[in-house]
């Protein structure tokens, strides 16, 4: 399937009626009278809009609601990443992971506010200041190709800038995304851009108007016409709750960000600011009450919004608008039998009115595009037959991994809520190429109103694991690398498996289409739903992946575990072997591993086997900074060694997903000491650096909220606080008079960096405070973005910068991604600033790592970016890290 057809598929373009995406959010707009009366809403109007931005959560969420389910128009979401370079509140995934879990709760937020969701290949390299950064990582050309694809694929009639392209958006990526809008608004319309999507089969296509968002009412002038004020605040008799309310149950979705939000209810609105539009085919309103205003959005108006001329058409398309309106009509939320008369015959009007179109071949351009609005029609009404008659189909796999060369079953069944209405013709299951398909039994004894049919399905031998497209090949630097093959721009990749159930409303055929899902029971949650997935039949892991070696060692022994995984549904069994990628005449010299190979036999599915390993490193011949040291791999009977890890994200309230990488160890070699400190760790939201500290050759207890009520704290000589602790960890916020307790007594408190309600809720020592007023009046938090910002070392003598390593300039090299985020802005002067960085053209900030006495204990707060540095073996951070960790044990004298 071409990535063409892919992108029609998900708007729904294709004969087919509707299948909600795979979500966990069960949103009571999907469902019965209430998504019916959704539909036959948006049957009445050819409406449509694609919103930009940046990010996950850019998105103006209450206008989204306002215009899909209020105005019935077809609303996309364009961003430009998917938030791989943010912070994550609810667990320690960060980057790719990150980006696949932000993915899906857009995806949730979707389902609710009604749009749809589409992305560029750009990865989010973390906050930037300037659109020059963004420019350089991002190359131009290609992110506007990408937003040109969905422009012409989507083919929205208005299209909203979520931002200015200026300055004022604040974070370079916003900024970069306002610039792209108009460009990509005009590249969109012109053949000569981008021509190879039109050898896909995309076609130019112009939107009529754009648009910019409005944040502030200082920018709406009463004699402005330009501006247009939508209301999103207004009540919804079908939702029972206004648009607003809607969209923050939706923005609530965006968990791993921290954005749940309140459903604020009474006048809400949304203010978009007119930048363009074409001369022709809008009738310009110099007073606009809607984004909408000048655009003929009816059915009847296909014919002009195409240019089509056929006086058959318009009668046609006459009788189309006439059925979509009767059902509207016709509407009763306790019988909704009342509208398939109408449904059907606007059904089977649209399909004629199509097969018109297409035989106006002298006016081919027009026709292509009539028939794109038409085909779009021809799905809404499917839609609203399948809700009116209530008919329902699931398919059910009887497992939710599957391994290359399986064969497992599917059964299909529907549920007839009254056989007159439909009548069950058939079942068919839809499989990649290479998959072979057998049905079992074509239809059950069972009730007339539950037809069933069963299906064995064989999965290839070579069949890939299952994961997010965008992730199966390396990025090259900061963008994804996509093939025609991808269904470029979507979300996630369709579904592997699909069942079509087709059936007869009246003498009108509907096929619904339905992906092939895994059903299980959790005592908790009750029914869950998971999509079907290729694994590999074996996963294997090394841990720890990143090893730290002192050169301080002569010969260093290093403990490792190498855990194997059976997915298959049988016996699995061979030898796991290491692997170096030392060049061979070196490998004896620097790396032996007892035992190299170890047997194993895993009997089922789910079993585990974890190996021991002792790995033997010889420092003295070789530097090994930098190198990937060691390998696994799982040898069988198959063809090919098993060399992957799997690793499986999955919350309550997204869709379960699997990544893979190779299954391999990196060590870093390089000097490093640490005094014998006893180290408590109160977690936050989540981080691997209670691992890093372990790699120091330090124990770490993690505090739970028992230990830090009643334990014994003294038994610590230093206490780190996690990321965001102030907002995840109430116990934490409640136990301050221990901990301060704690410093008196001697031990080093080492907090990281938090969000900015630590110092409002006056959690730290002494008073400090980490926000700013800028000259706009608005809050902003200070950072340092650039990993290569200069730092400078403001108390050359203090303990943190002399033991037990001696901290030189070399140490601030190779960071990843940021040097702090959250720093403090103003603070009391029982604090000692110990490093200055800021950006280039920024003013010094002294705040982002500070030191105070407390009785006889220490206090720091560091904003600097241990949470990424550390998982990334970045040696200047340990080295670093290991003296703020050592406070205890040196002298403090200045």
């Amino acid at each position: 399937m071409t990535a063409f057809c892919l992108l029609l598929s998900a708007f729904c373009l294709l004969p087919s009626a509707y299948s909600p995406p795979h979500a966990q959010v069960r949103a009571h707009t999907d469902e019965g009278a209430v998504a019916l009366g959704f539909m036959l809403r948006r049957l009445q109007t050819t409406a449509s809009v694609l919103h930009t931005g940046a990010h996950p959560d850019d998105e103006d969420s209450a206008l989204i609601a306002r215009l899909a389910r209020g105005d019935g128009a077809r609303v996309g979401y364009l961003s430009l990443n998917r938030g791989e370079g943010g912070q994550n509140l609810i667990g320690p995934e960060l980057f790719d992971a990150l980006g696949v879990i932000r993915t899906e709760e857009l995806l949730q937020a979707r389902r609710l506010d009604g749009g749809d969701q589409f992305f560029t290949r750009t990865f989010d390299f973390g906050f930037t200041k300037t659109r020059a950064e963004s420019q350089q990582r991002w190359p131009e050309r290609e992110v506007l190709a990408d937003m040109v694809r969905v422009i012409r694929a989507y083919r929205p009639l208005v299209i909203i800038s979520r931002f200015t392209g200026t300055p004022a958006d604040g974070h370079g990526h916003h900024q970069y995304a306002g610039y792209l809008t108009p460009l990509a608004f005009r590249a969109a319309a012109d053949p000569r851009e981008f021509p190879e999507q039109l050898a896909e089969g995309l076609r130019p296509w112009q939107a009529r108007k754009l648009y910019v968002s409005v944040f502030n009412d200082a920018n709406k002038q009463a004699n402005d016409p330009s501006v247009v004020e939508i209301s999103t605040g207004q009540f919804d008799p079908l939702l029972g709750r206004s648009y607003y309310e809607l969209a923050m149950e939706g923005r609530s979705q965006h968990k791993s960000q921290g954005e749940g939000a309140l459903e604020l209810r009474g006048t809400q609105t949304s203010r978009v600011r007119l930048l363009e539009r074409t001369p022709d085919g809008v009738q310009h309103d110099p007073h606009e009450q809607s984004v909408f205003d000048g655009l003929d959005t009816t059915i009847r108006g296909i014919a002009r919004l195409t240019n089509l001329h056929s006086d058959e058409l318009d009668h046609e398309l006459t009788d189309i608008e006439r059925d979509a309106s009767t059902a509207q009509e016709k509407f009763n939320a306790l019988d909704p039998r009342t509208v398939l008369a109408a449904l059907s015959a606007g059904l089977s009007h649209t399909r004629a009115t199509r097969a018109t179109v297409k035989n106006l071949s002298t006016q081919k351009d027009a026709s292509n595009e009539a028939d794109v609005l038409l085909a779009q029609k021809e799905s809404e009404f499917e839609q609203a037959l399948q809700l009116a008659t209530g008919v329902r189909v699931e398919a059910l796999a009887d497992a939710e991994t599957v391994t290359p060369g399986d064969t497992f079953n599917v059964t299909v069944r529907a549920f007839l809520p009254d056989i007159k209405l439909a009548r069950y013709r058939g079942f068919q299951l839809r499989a990649p190429a290479g998959w072979r398909v057998e049905q079992q039994e074509a239809f059950s004894p069972g009730p007339p109103d539950a037809p069933t049919a069963t299906f064995r399905v064989t999965v290839p031998a070579d069949a890939p694991p299952t994961q997010p497209y965008w992730l199966q090949r390396p990025r090259k630097g900061d963008m994804y690398e996509w093939t025609k093959d991808d269904p470029q721009t979507l979300p996630f990749a369709p579904a592997l498996i699909n069942a079509e159930a087709t059936f007869d409303t009246g003498g009108t055929l509907l096929v619904i289409t339905q992906p092939v899902e895994y059903r299980t029971l959790d005592p908790a949650r009750g029914e869950l739903r998971r999509a079907l997935n290729v694994v590999p039949a074996l996963s294997v892991e090394l841990s720890p992946s990143l090893l730290i070696i002192p050169t301080s060692a002569q010969s260093a022994d290093q403990r490792m575990f190498a855990q194997l995984t059976n997915n298959a549904r049988g016996e699995m069994a061979g030898q796991l072997k290491l692997s170096s990628t030392f060049p061979e005449n070196l490998t004896d010299k620097l790396l032996r591993a007892q035992p190299t190979a170890t047997p194993f036999t895993l009997k089922n599915q789910g079993a585990r086997s974890t190996q021991s390993l002792t790995v033997n490193f010889n420092v003295q011949e070789h530097s090994m900074y930098g190198y990937d040291v060691i390998g696994a791999q799982a040898v069988t009977n198959k063809p090919e060694p098993f060399t992957l890890t799997e690793r499986t994200i999955s919350y309550p309230h997204i869709q379960t997903h699997r990544i893979y990488a190779p299954a391999k160890a990196t060590a870093r070699r390089f000097d490093l000491k640490v005094a014998p400190v006893r180290v408590g760790y109160i977690m936050g939201s989540g981080d691997e650096v209670p691992q890093a500290i372990e790699r120091m050759g330090l124990p770490v207890v993690l505090l739970n909220e028992q230990y830090l009520a009643v334990g014994d704290l003294a038994r610590f000589d230093a206490i780190v606080v996690g990321i965001r602790a102030s907002q995840t960890r109430p116990d934490f916020v409640a136990n301050q008079q221990r901990l301060l307790e704690f410093m008196q007594q001697g031990g080093a408190l080492i907090v990281q960096y938090q969000r900015p309600d630590y110092a409002k809720q006056n959690l730290p020592p002494f008073p400090a405070q980490q926000e700013v007023k800028t000259e706009n009046g608005q809050t902003n938090i200070l950072r340092v973005v650039d990993e290569t910002a200069p730092v400078t070392i403001l108390q050359p003598t203090n303990p943190a910068f002399n033991f037990p390593n001696k901290i030189t300039a070399e140490d601030w090299q190779g960071w990843v991604q940021e040097r702090n985020l959250y720093s403090f802005t103003t603070f009391d002067s029982r604090y000692t600033p110990l490093l200055e960085a800021h950006d280039a053209d920024e003013s010094p900030q002294p705040g982002g790592e500070v030191y105070a006495r407390v009785g006889r204990g220490h206090y720091v707060y560091t904003s600097y970016a241990w949470f990424r540095q550390l998982p990334a073996g970045v040696p200047g951070a340990y080295r670093l890290f290991a003296n703020l960790l050592s406070l205890p044990k040196a002298s403090t004298s200045k």
